[in-house]
């Protein structure tokens, strides 16, 4: 249409005729300059009208057109499968650590280093395109390289808090009051199997003797008064025995015996010659009682036959030896009840009567010397009962250890390797003799045996598979309660056990040593005396039964446990209870929503049913004495710098290796186990190329589908959650960690409505627009969003463990803070320039004391990230084109972007040319209007002459 009207309006120049054309042409061109601007007007509204729709076209699927290389989206886009960004960094360095080493109440000095500067290598990858749903999903995963011109060297050390410290301190008090209570089982255990080698082998062997001689073996006895008694047999040859040694050492025979200076024979009767009268080992009665039968009044198992019998006995004739007939009678008014010889002759049945109603004291104290110095000579000096210090002998005489374990287990070690089972390592940093410790009293070998394998043990000990066995299952049965030491030995009754003298001590009294044990609710003696200022005075010592002990230590909420501890320490800093239902909990394990309880020794009491005493003592024994004085201790012991670190900004960043990290790991073998990082690089720096695991998997919206924003995340990693702010943390820290969403969060663009931005992954936050402006020429609208550092804790996305240790702030009490600004494209929301600046703070307050929200004024600030991004000058231009120019009414064309722009141009420069063929041709009318009148004056002139 326009162009037939170009060619009609020329055409008609061309054929009109002159005379015609002189005195129309400007008219004509002047008109005709009107018609090609009045035609170019609708064109202008068509194209700058069609504009926004352009552009809306062009942009409503602008992530898959960014991203794929064909329709199907199977091949990526090259510059963005691979493209590269930069980042920088501060820090605040403690200027003042030395002095802080020297006192630790000193408080640190900070100094901003920096900007260390990063050029980051973003890879991606497909991994889905679903045009119906209108998602697209890639992985994406980021190198971090310290940049050529960096204003300040990446390999700056910089000393700041140890991140994983303060955390590994509350998660490891559970474990270190556990271990604290192994520890305790393991030297119960070592005493125990030490009492073992030093008198249980002895006294097992003796009883194994008295058994197999009753049975007729070992050695052939002279017949005695009963020929069918062996144990008369054994009594009489114990009393010739020790006559023979009584008579070597006195040098006169059994003499006195009554008391009244006689002489006693003590030549054996020959049964047949003559009565049976105390003419010496005559005089030994039936023994089969004692031997086979005795029983302690408190009820344990007295026979001389058993471990337990002979120990029994050979330690009272040990302490009580026989006595004279004159100490016997000196004690006749209290029936006898407090000589030795006596009780023994009680117990074990040998007292004799000289009729129904007189005692035979005589032959009674010869049967107490004799099975004295039978039983108690076997297991002191033949079986090696009475060498306490056999370990240092280097005479030879004493029972080595070879013969101990060959007594006690029935197998068969040479010496060396026997000594190196009880001994080897004593003294050193691990020890590994059963009997051996650290210097500390800190590893206990017996413990650390129990934990090898068995191929290790087998060669560490140099044992074979029998041998093994033998003395593992021996190890296992101390360590696992199952084996158990009569407690009637020490004046008790009952049997203690490993698990028993772990509840008792730590309750009371220990019932073997004496006295309290550091780590127990008396703290060793010092708990609410002089001895312990920080503790209530006169509070007095505390007790508790062995089974609330148990239930302290190990119950539901026990301290023992990393949950209960955790719990425990969660009231310490946060001054109230979790928001659970503790009766729930501890009736049916089930989590119950409650509202917090105060954290007061009235609600400790009640937790753990205990009085408040009691409860104050615990939380001293926990807090003060685990939590502060032993497990920050403990760690840096296992190579933890504690609470600072001094290493490079590339570490901090990108990875350092943590070995608590490592040890505590599911798998401490791990490649991976034991790293740690700030900032997620594909591999952990320093690592020699460990992964920091998958790439982070994005789903987003494509535009193809309404039911979205383009460019909106839709899923990380699979979940529509900010990881640590997902319902998996919320259920672990009982709700305390709400869950928050990835919807709305821009991938790109802002709609103006709504819209949320994603903070590094720290903080999702509301994007607010107000005002305009221009980038480079193009119209943006400016919006900004901000996270006050005040409101947000990150302590869960640091520590990520899960648990309710995610939830106590106080523990690792690091907040985020950002200030972000927008620029976003006004017809098509593209975000064209934006920057960021994203600080980390400390809360300096005391651990105690910062449970509420922190001032400003209590925060340090000791990391900062500083990023901008703008497009590019070529990019600019081409959406200056596309979208401002193309907006211009007048210069819309001038782009040449599409074909009608060429059009406008003719119909331009038609009226332009019309427009100067016009002013032509009316000038040239103008001069031919003169002429013509001045022809015609001269015509009329000449006319009028001629008349």
């Amino acid at each position: 249409m326009i162009m037939l009207a170009l060619g009609v309006i020329f055409n008609t120049l061309i054929v009109m005729p002159r005379g015609m054309s002189m005195l129309s042409n400007s008219k004509v061109m002047l008109g005709a300059a009107m018609a090609f601007l009045i035609l170019s007007a609708p064109l202008s509204v068509l194209s700058t009208g069609a504009v926004e729709g352009a552009v809306e076209d062009n942009f409503e699927t602008y992530p898959t057109d960014t991203a794929c290389a064909n329709d199907d989206c199977t091949e990526a886009e090259a510059d963005w499968a691979t493209s590269t960004g930069e980042r920088s960094y501060m820090a605040w360095n403690i200027t003042n650590y030395d002095a802080i080493q020297a006192d630790p109440t000193v408080a640190p000095v900070y100094q901003e280093v920096g900007p260390f500067d990063y050029d980051i290598t973003y890879t991606r990858e497909i991994i889905d395109f679903n045009k119906t749903a209108g998602t697209l999903t890639y992985s994406e995963s980021k190198v971090y390289t310290c940049a050529e011109d960096t204003r300040t060297p990446c390999d700056l050390e910089v000393t700041t808090t140890n991140i994983p410290f303060q955390p590994q301190v509350v998660g490891g008090t559970g474990t270190a009051v556990a271990g604290i209570m192994d520890l305790t089982k393991a030297g119960f255990a070592a005493g125990a199997i030490g009492q073992e080698m030093e008198s249980f082998s002895a006294a097992k062997t003796a009883a194994s003797w008295v058994t197999n001689t009753m049975a007729g073996g070992y050695v052939n006895l002279p017949t005695a008064n009963d020929a069918a008694n062996p144990s008369i047999a054994i009594g009489m040859n114990w009393y010739n025995q020790f006559d023979g040694y009584f008579a070597a050492t006195n040098q006169s025979g059994m003499n006195n015996m009554s008391g009244t200076g006689e002489t006693i024979n003590y030549t054996q009767a020959v049964q047949g010659q003559g009565g049976v009268t105390f003419t010496g080992s005559s005089s030994i009665t039936d023994l089969t009682y004692a031997f086979d039968s005795a029983v302690m009044p408190s009820g344990e198992n007295a026979a001389l036959s058993t471990m337990l019998g002979v120990l029994l006995y050979a330690g009272h004739c040990n302490a009580y030896p026989t006595a004279t007939y004159a100490e016997v009678m000196a004690d006749a008014a209290n029936g006898f009840a407090n000589v030795g010889t006596m009780q023994r002759a009680n117990i074990w049945q040998y007292t004799v009567m000289a009729d129904a109603t007189t005692l035979d004291i005589n032959s009674t104290i010869a049967n107490d010397y004799a099975v004295c110095f039978g039983v108690g000579g076997m297991f002191a000096n033949v079986f090696g009962g009475g060498d306490e210090d056999w370990f240092q002998d280097t005479t030879g005489t004493a029972v080595n250890a070879s013969a101990r374990i060959m007594n006690h287990l029935g197998i068969n070690l040479d010496n060396m390797v026997a000594m190196n089972l009880l001994f080897g390592g004593n003294g050193e940093a691990v020890p590994t003799g059963l009997l051996a410790t650290n210097p500390e009293g800190t590893s206990f070998g017996v413990a650390n045996f129990f934990g090898m394998d068995a191929d290790t043990a087998k060669t560490t000990y140099m044992l074979d598979d029998t041998q093994y066995g033998a003395v593992y299952a021996w190890v296992g049965g101390w360590l696992g309660s199952i084996s158990s030491l009569p407690m009637v030995l020490l004046g008790g009754t009952g049997d203690m056990t490993a698990e028993r003298f772990v509840n008792v001590t730590f309750g009371g009294l220990d019932p073997i040593n004496g006295g309290y044990l550091t780590y127990s609710l008396n703290a060793g003696g010092a708990y609410g005396t002089a001895l312990l200022p920080e503790s209530p005075q006169g509070a007095g010592y505390v007790s508790v039964d062995e089974a609330t002990a148990g239930s302290i230590l190990y119950g539901p909420l026990g301290i023992g446990t990393r949950t209960g501890a955790t719990l425990f320490m969660y009231g310490e800093m946060m001054g109230e209870t979790p928001p659970i239902n503790f009766t729930t909990l501890a009736t049916t394990g089930e989590i119950a929503p409650a509202e917090p309880l105060p954290w007061v020794n009235a609600t400790i009491a009640a937790l753990y049913g205990i009085d408040t005493a009691t409860a104050d003592a615990l939380q001293y024994m926990l807090r003060d004495g685990i939590y502060e004085g032993f497990v920050p201790d403990y760690l840096v012991g296992l190579g933890s710098d504690g609470v600072y670190k001094t290493q490079t900004v590339n570490q901090w960043l990108f990875g350092w290796f943590d070995p608590i990290s490592a040890g505590v790991a599911d798998d401490p073998t791990a490649p991976e186990a034991g790293w740690t990082k700030l900032e997620t690089n594909q591999t952990y720096y320093g690592s020699g190329g460990v992964s920091t695991g998958p790439a982070t998997t994005y789903t987003i919206c494509t535009g193809h589908n309404p039911d979205c924003d383009k460019g909106e995340t839709l899923l990380e990693d699979g979940s529509p959650e900010l990881p640590w702010h997902s319902t998996m943390m919320s259920m672990s820290t009982f709700g305390l960690i709400e869950v928050e969403y990835l919807n709305e969060t821009t991938g790109g663009f802002l709609t103006g409505s709504g819209d949320k931005v994603d903070a590094g992954g720290y903080a999702i936050t509301d994007v607010v627009c107000s005002g305009t402006g221009e980038v480079k020429n193009i119209p943006v609208n400016k919006c900004s969003a901000s996270v006050d550092p005040t409101t947000r804790p990150i302590t869960a996305k640091l520590i990520g463990s899960e648990s309710l240790l995610d939830a106590m702030t106080p523990a690792l009490p690091v907040y985020f803070g950002t200030e972000i600004t927008l620029m976003s494209e006004e017809l098509s929301g593209l975000i064209i320039s934006g920057s960021s600046t994203s600080t980390f703070y400390l809360d300096t307050r005391d651990q105690y004391n910062r449970a509420t929200a922190p001032m400003m004024s209590d925060l340090q600030p000791v990391f900062q990230i500083v990023q901008s991004s703008e497009i590019e000058d070529d990019d600019a231009e081409d959406m200056e084109s596309a979208i401002v120019t193309n907006q211009n009414a007048l210069s819309y064309w001038t782009n040449f972007d599409v074909p009608t722009d060429y059009v406008a141009l003719l119909l331009y420069l038609g009226a332009l040319t019309c427009l100067v063929l016009g002013v032509m041709a009316l000038g040239n009318e103008e001069e031919e209007a003169k002429d013509y009148s001045s022809e015609t004056a001269e015509a009329e002139s000449s006319d009028a002459g001629e008349a």
